[in-house]
């Protein structure tokens, strides 16, 4: 009780606001930082529309070595276009209408193929010569998509919205992040002589100021703005975390430190919640930069462990 009380006291002088909303059109390319974002039922608009697909018909993702060059693919959505640009490369355009067939493919986290769409040969060129990825496309979410988030054992966290839509992102319609848990872990890092990382290696939709470290864990339901959202799982942290977004250098870092303090019993090394939103009007809601966040529930096992381990 006295834990909580000086939790509930020092949350009291702080704001809890958005800091950074960002979006990833392309699954594993560039992010795009935002003022606004609408809030949809499997994600920002826009996020993670698309994915780069490999000549075998399997998602492309930076965890492969020889395909790290997504990383450097800047994207930008207008209500048309999707415009992407590489190093030393001249920008290309794509209408977001225009696909030319449809395409069964993998889907990272998906239990089974997906019906996406395939956006053509001239944009498949343009990929494959600024990423260096033989033979691969730009597949897209089109008519005949549907996936659902699926129930992740190793987090044991049961899906808190049954048949809750996701884009292509692995897991979850939204990731969630803040900037105190951000720091504490830039703080053990340099502690040891190690670098700090920055929050790209993270690759979230939401960025929080104001929080404790970790608070995010103690979260189950929450509003931004007028949105509720059901605040799911811990995200798992895989081996994207530790390469550089603008070197494409591999370390081991953060994830070796994330494991001495963050790690569960199923091995997982968490950052970050993943989130589902509530109810939703069928054309969504806009939240922006510098929107408040209200906690209306914890989830009490999870805020015990993170009053043991973070809250002192």
């Amino acid at each position: 009780a006295a834990v909580l009380f000086a939790v509930q006291r020092r949350r009291r002088r702080r704001r809890l606001a958005v800091t950074k909303l960002l979006r990833y059109p392309v699954k594993s390319c560039g992010q795009e930082e935002l003022e606004k974002a609408r809030v949809l039922p499997m994600g920002f608009e826009g996020d993670r529309e698309f994915q780069v697909t490999d000549v075998e018909g399997k998602y492309c993702t930076p965890r492969d070595e020889d395909k790290a060059r997504l990383f450097q693919v800047s994207c930008k959505l207008t209500p048309q276009l999707l415009v992407m640009q590489a190093p030393k490369q001249e920008a290309f355009q794509l209408e977001r209408a225009m696909a030319t067939r449809p395409v069964d493919v993998q889907v990272l986290c998906a239990p089974s193929p997906q019906r996406l769409q395939d956006f053509g040969d001239e944009v498949a060129s343009w990929l494959q010569k600024v990423t260096g990825i033989s033979g691969c496309r730009l597949t897209g979410i089109g008519e005949g998509y549907s996936r659902t988030v699926q129930y992740n054992p190793k987090q044991e966290e049961p899906v808190p919205i049954p048949h809750a839509p996701v884009s292509l992102a692995d897991e979850a319609p939204f990731l969630l992040t803040t900037t105190a848990s951000l720091e504490d872990l830039n703080r053990r890092l340099i502690a040891k002589g190690e670098a700090p990382v920055d929050m790209r290696r993270f690759r979230p939709n939401i960025v929080l100021s104001g929080t404790l470290p970790w608070e995010e864990d103690s979260w189950k339901r929450i509003r931004i703005g007028s949105v509720e959202f059901s605040v799911w799982q811990r995200c798992a942290r895989c081996a994207m975390t530790t390469i550089d977004p603008d070197t494409l250098e591999r370390g081991k870092e953060p994830l070796v430190e994330l494991a001495k303090f963050r790690k569960r019993h199923h091995g997982t090394r968490n950052f970050g919640m993943h989130v589902v939103p509530c109810e939703l009007p069928l054309n969504g809601v806009e939240i922006e930069v510098g929107a408040s966040l209200e906690v209306l529930e914890f989830e009490e096992r999870r805020r015990s462990e993170w009053e043991k381990f973070h809250s002192q």
